[in-house]
């Protein structure tokens, strides 16, 4: 099993000056913690209920932090249509109507789904995918379904396997841990709100290369 370190990715954060450096430094950090996603899965034979379509846990509240909102904003401006990106900030616009209103809570026990889901199911972002996303997973689809057909109840039991989800939350935090000690604005955002806000506002990013709060106007999702 490869063991998650987040020191190459200090490195590649202290020596990164463009957007451009600071997200291939996010994409980097990807592809370890999937490759640990992977080999556990593997090592222990964990039989997952998650496939492609399947977008139950798309409706689930989305927390990020800004480096992955960044990352995520300049994929879709590389790989959207100019129509694409019209389309996808109306649905980030009904997003935030329907979303900044709600408590936190009231948010968690509603099905409210991501403005990136495509009609078919699918993920229209998949490839840059928050690390949230890539830790969500479920053994069993009809936990997935209840979850979905009651979202307030929030103490039905999940279908995540312990050892992996307990692994995969490990190494979130190593990775968060590395911008938040090199000073760096570690707030933790609501998916859609904060790439709302990225998308439409350019200080944002310059708020967050001065390691300020990024977003002003995203809802949060206060620490533990």
């Amino acid at each position: 099993m490869p063991e998650f370190s987040n020191q190459q990715l200090i490195e590649d954060i202290t020596q990164s000056l463009s957007p451009e450096q600071y997200d291939a430094a996010v994409r980097r950090s990807f592809t370890a913690f999937d490759a640990l996603n992977t080999s556990i899965i593997e090592e222990k034979q964990v039989q997952l209920a998650c496939h492609a379509g399947c977008s139950l846990c798309c409706s689930l509240r989305i927390d990020v932090f800004a480096h992955e909102v960044f990352q995520l904003a300049r994929y879709i401006q590389r790989h959207f249509s100019a129509e694409e990106i019209a389309a996808l900030l109306e649905r980030l616009a009904a997003h935030e109507e329907k979303v900044l209103p709600l408590s936190i809570f009231e948010h968690a026990t509603r099905n409210i789904p991501c403005a990136m889901l495509l009609p078919d199911g699918r993920c229209g972002v998949y490839e840059a995918r928050p690390q949230s996303c890539r830790r969500h997973h479920s053994r069993d689809l009809a936990a997935c379904q209840f979850t979905y057909d009651h979202p307030d109840d929030l103490e039905f039991p999940s279908a995540h396997d312990r050892e992996l989800y307990r692994a995969l939350t490990g190494a979130m935090q190593q990775n968060i841990d590395a911008y938040f000690d090199l000073g760096f604005d570690c707030t933790i955002y609501e998916l859609g709100t904060a790439l709302a806000e990225a998308l439409r506002d350019p200080g944002a990013w310059d708020r967050w290369a001065a390691k300020e709060q990024a977003f002003l106007h995203a809802s949060v999702t206060p620490s533990a």
